[in-house]
């Protein structure tokens, strides 16, 4: 008799039994391949997919294998099935969920190779440039939060997270891995529970595409420097202007990585900003805030004089 397979343990501690891997692969490359048509506009919206019978053969798989590719397009929002007129593409932007970015990504990531041509295709443009945006606003709102609701433990957590990130400069498997699980205990901080829901999807996108994390983070140098200006920014607690200095500083990085990669990411210019908006991040005094603002604003022009 066969002996058990031996425990493995998994990155959150758990156990797990290795068992075999079911046959879903046919399933995922058909799921893929149909995706990537849609995204490309090949497959346009509005337009009806062929009969069943002909797809799977066109395809070369059975009618199950296609049923369950199409059945998972649907409910992503890609398809639409009706009586009487078949499977019909939709509009995905309109139907899909912040969830399908990640598979969207997976459908279009390219490999080290790039196209055929040497360029990153516009639908990958498209999609890492809405990603990177999502980031900078999430990152952004985030930091901004946890400067203004952290607690002292919060802090302790962040700088251990951080410290164990300057060890993996060398693995980037385990840096992504390890932004993440700092970006929520960021986001935890700053109390919103949204947020964190949103991030699940860039965990998502660092665990399942390899090429695409390897491309993000060319420069693990610029990242690992980040942290350390992080907890300069939340000591301000300051939430505007560390709103402001974390935006201006990921479009600046954004728009550097596009330039080495040959990419137009269409990242408007930073704001200038006043020298005291983005102090957090240049150690000088915090701006004053608008509180004080409108107080001065509603002096007399004598006390104003005075002041």
């Amino acid at each position: 008799m066969a002996a058990e397979p031996a425990p493995l343990r998994s990155p959150v501690g758990e156990f797990v039994q290795l068992a075999p891997i079911a046959r879903t692969s046919v399933v995922d490359a058909v799921f893929i391949q149909i995706q990537r048509e849609i995204l490309a506009g090949r497959l346009a919206a509005g337009g009806r997919l062929p009969p069943e019978r002909e797809l799977a053969a066109a395809l070369g798989v059975n009618r199950l294998t296609l049923r369950a590719a199409l059945g998972r397009l649907e409910a992503q929002g890609f398809l639409t099935t009706k009586h009487g007129s078949g499977t019909l593409v939709t509009v995905w932007q309109e139907h899909a969920g912040l969830d399908a970015l990640a598979h969207c990504l997976a459908a279009v990531t390219p490999g080290p190779e790039r196209s055929s041509e040497g360029r990153f295709e516009a639908p990958f443009v498209a999609l890492v440039a809405s990603l990177l945006e999502i980031r900078r606003v999430l990152v952004a709102e985030s930091v901004a939060l946890a400067a203004a609701r952290h607690t002292a433990d919060d802090l302790e957590g962040l700088r251990e997270l951080a410290l164990a990130q300057k060890g993996r400069v060398h693995d980037l498997a385990a840096f992504a891995r390890g932004e993440v699980a700092f970006q929520r205990a960021l986001i935890r901080a700053g109390g919103n529970i949204g947020f964190e829901l949103m991030l699940n999807t860039f965990a998502r996108v660092a665990v399942e595409q390899p090429n695409l994390v390897a491309l993000l983070y060319d420069r693990i140098d610029i990242s690992v420097g980040f942290y350390d200006a992080i907890f300069e920014l939340l000591a301000t607690r300051d939430a505007d202007a560390v709103r402001a200095s974390v935006r201006g500083v990921l479009e600046a990085i954004d728009e550097a990585w596009a330039v080495r990669h040959g990419i137009a990411l269409h990242v408007s210019p930073p704001v200038p900003l006043r020298d005291d908006a983005s102090l957090p991040l240049r150690g000088k005094k915090r701006r004053e805030s608008p509180a004080n603002r409108e107080i001065q604003s509603k002096k007399s022009p004598k006390e104003s004089r005075k002041s």
